[in-house]
């Protein structure tokens, strides 16, 4: 058998804390406000489960027909403190950043350098948290970038763009997103008054990316560059 992923083994918890509180198994649209994720996603997660033989469907056709195989139960047995992680999902969620980042190594600074006019070098020195310069947390985590459609956002094949998973996306922002077709790209977000979004990407000679539905997997806090 398959082994479960971190998602499918969240789905899994989902349904089965639906089924303890309701005594019923739940619709993919409730499964898909418990996760905050879109119905599409869902639907995803939960047919890669009854393909690896986690779920099987009782009634088919039904909206509550799901159930756990013996080998579903067992997975969840494995789980000593069942929990779930909305924010994996990267979907646009009410949560706010930490107020404060582990420090971390510190990296001297000793004055400012032009790189336009001359000016007057002047040694200044003071210390910067990387911890806090890059947003470090538990919420963070590191991409490689490849493809050149945010070089004109100065981020090029070969960075490494640092992504914050519990930060609701604003207009504008770079961000991580997931498409219909399971797909993951990095954009501006641009979400539109019909509810439908613009992924721009910062390249002129690319297209934007329309979409009726989204999830979004982190806004972009920094990026890293090796030379």
């Amino acid at each position: 058998m398959r082994p479960l992923t971190a998602k499918q083994l969240q789905v899994l918890e989902a349904i089965h804390e639906h089924q303890a509180e309701t005594g019923l198994s739940p619709t993919l649209q409730e499964l898909g406000g418990t996760l905050e994720v879109n119905r599409v996603t869902v639907y995803g997660h939960v047919r890669a489960l009854l393909e690896k033989g986690f779920l099987e469907n009782l009634e088919p056709g039904a909206s509550r027909g799901l159930d756990f195989t013996d080998a579903g139960l067992d997975a969840l047995r494995k789980v000593e403190k069942p929990t779930r992680h909305p924010a994996e999902f990267g979907s646009n969620q009410e949560l706010s950043a930490p107020t404060s980042w582990p420090a971390g190594p510190s990296i001297p600074l000793v004055g400012r350098i032009a790189a336009g006019a001359a000016i007057e070098a002047i040694e200044d020195r003071n210390n910067v948290e990387l911890g806090e310069f890059l947003r470090t947390g538990e919420s963070t985590y590191m991409l490689e970038v490849l493809g050149d459609s945010m070089i004109q956002a100065h981020i090029q094949s070969g960075d490494f763009v640092i992504v914050q998973k519990d930060q609701s996306p604003q207009q504008g922002d770079i961000v991580v997103a997931i498409l219909e077709d399971e797909t993951a790209t990095l954009k501006r977000f641009f979400p539109q008054a019909d509810g439908t979004y613009i992924l721009q990407p910062a390249n002129d000679k690319l297209q934007p990316i329309y979409c009726d539905t989204l999830e979004v997997r982190g806004v972009v806090s920094g990026v890293i560059r090796r030379y």
